[in-house]
């Protein structure tokens, strides 16, 4: 998933545009260029997914310290989202962004 997601990073940034993809799961992995050169990430799962939009606000709670930083949205057809704008050292990879994207994963699963 690291991976995927640092190659959405720098696509994103060379199109100056979204850059997506959705994983075999049917979880869509956006990221999005901000004009500081930093990165909207938004990890989601459909209007179908198992997690409520209150079982996802409940997980987030529980983590507030570690999972605050991923804000929760819901689109207009129900699908669920964590965003969060990421700091300049989780851009490249590494074990920071390894440890958000497995707290975002176990969130929205």
């Amino acid at each position: 998933m690291e991976e995927l997601v640092v190659r959405l990073i720098g696509e994103c940034h060379l199109q100056e545009a979204v850059a997506m993809s959705t994983l075999d799961s049917g979880m869509h992995v956006f990221a999005y260029p901000l004009p500081d050169h930093r990165t909207l990430l938004a990890l989601g799962v459909g209007p179908d997914a198992a997690v409520t939009a209150e079982e996802l606000l409940a997980r987030r709670a529980a983590q507030l310290p570690s999972a605050g930083r991923w804000l929760p949205a819901m689109f207009n057809d129900g699908s669920l989202y964590l965003v969060r704008r990421l700091e300049a050292d989780e851009e490249e990879g590494g074990e920071l962004l390894a440890a958000q994207l497995e707290l975002a994963l176990d969130m929205l699963n």
